[in-house]
């Protein structure tokens, strides 16, 4: 089952880029569009193609895949193992499907072939619906024919061969943009923010996908951790104040119970307790990532190309920085995400050691019932703070200030653990 998926997604992949890429012929016109007839039909990506070509160009360039110095993906399509290039997850991971499975995300037209093929949860069959959530517009299409119900299903069940495209965003009928997950409608009505007004953003089609979640214990519907505020600490407070979720898990070398933590791109640039210098302008995911630009015929549209900034500088960061260059751009930003690169980096293998002496002192019964409880406490804050930050995709760029002061009290958790241990 899961070799035909993927056979026919790849097929199907391949005729797509190989149309879509193709200039339309000199002097052609997009066809007026008047909407879709159905939600089935709004979900192929490629039947917008002649109503808005410009933009389904650069969404197919998505594939494209592009390295800079501290993220984007492999060369070639490659895949990118994060398991090999950082050793310390194994341990921070342990007895957790990414210590088995973890590979850097690439562009939105692979969502559903990395989906398919990831190792961490290999059954089709017993993998739940509701990991589709973020990687398909076939579940627009799900939540309309069966509303939450779609979630408790198995993913065998559900599955199409349609990756994230235009319908995630865009309403069938009228091409506005839109969400389209009813589970951050339900966040957003929890009222949570304290450093935006979220209404009415343009970003918020980024919300669906690009913050922190967990399913519920009994629909598996996602929930974002919302309850309580966005900060790193209000999500964690949200997790202690909750029952056990699916992503909680005792850690297999400390006993500790940890959660793990998923992509809080959203959370980070706009709540954190530092509000991000970029948002507190009233600047948002898509002024970055998804610029105003020019076709051949002096035709202005806004670019589906989602990737970093680093590509586009002259269409987005210039517009603002224009006294600062493209190499002054790269020279700022790369020294924006050294700083947090290390710093995630080496508190990675700080929590590791942690970590690694907390199973020994369990093995030998060197601490006291007690001690271990506090210890097993630690690191289920230590590592929900530093994960925040690990997991989160811009390397510290989205707010650095905030990235800086969570890893700050990572380290400081661990100073009062090894007072502990030693």
């Amino acid at each position: 089952m899961k070799k035909i998926l993927l056979l026919v997604l790849a097929l199907s992949l391949v005729v797509v880029f190989a149309s879509g890429c193709q200039p339309a012929d000199e002097g052609t016109e997009p066809r007026e569009f008047t909407g879709f007839d159905s939600l089935e039909e709004a979900a192929v990506s490629e039947a917008w193609q002649d109503y808005f070509p410009n933009q389904y160009a650069t969404y197919l360039e998505t594939a494209e895949m592009v390295r800079t110095t501290y993220g984007g993906s492999g060369e070639d399509g490659e895949k990118m193992d994060y398991l090999e290039m950082y050793p310390f997850l194994k341990s921070t991971y342990a007895g957790f499907p990414f210590s088995v499975s973890y590979y850097r995300s690439r562009g939105h037209v692979y969502s559903l072939t990395d989906t398919l093929e990831t190792g961490r949860l290999p059954d089709l069959e017993t993998r739940p619906a509701t990991c589709l959530s973020c990687k398909s517009t076939d579940v627009v299409v799900l939540q309309d024919k069966y509303g939450d119900e779609w979630y408790s299903r198995s993913f065998a069940e559900v599955v199409g061969d349609n990756a994230i495209g235009c319908l995630d965003c865009h309403d069938a009928n009228d091409a506005s943009v839109t969400y389209q997950r009813d589970y951050l409608t339900k966040a957003l009505e929890q009222n949570t923010f304290r450093n935006i007004n979220p209404e009415g953003r343009a970003d918020l089609t980024c919300a669906q996908c690009h913050v922190n979640y967990h399913f519920n214990p009994e629909t598996r519907e996602p929930v974002l951790p919302w309850s309580i505020g966005l900060t790193v600490e209000d999500q964690f407070e949200h997790y202690n104040q909750g029952p056990r979720y699916n992503d909680e898990w005792e850690h297999e070398i400390t006993g500790a119970l940890v959660a793990k933590v998923q992509h809080p791109e959203y959370e980070l640039y706009h709540e954190g307790q530092i509000q991000s210098v970029h948002s507190a302008i009233g600047m948002g995911c898509t002024d970055c990532h998804m610029p105003a630009v020019t076709d051949a015929d002096g035709n202005e549209f806004t670019s589906h190309r989602w990737t970093t900034p680093l590509e586009h500088i002259e269409d987005s960061c210039l517009t603002c920085h224009s006294d600062w260059g493209a190499e002054g751009i790269i020279e700022r930003t790369e020294g924006v995400q050294s700083g947090v690169y290390e710093q995630q980096n080496r508190v990675g293998y700080e929590l590791e050691e942690f970590i690694l002496a907390v199973g020994e002192a369990r093995e030998n019964d060197t601490v006291s019932a007690e001690e271990l409880e506090r210890l097993q406490a630690i690191h289920r804050e230590a590592q929900f703070y530093w994960d925040f930050i690990w997991v989160e995709n811009s390397n510290g760029f989205h707010n650095w200030e905030e990235a800086h002061r969570v890893l700050g009290n990572v380290e400081e958790l661990l100073e009062e653990a090894w007072s502990i241990l030693e």
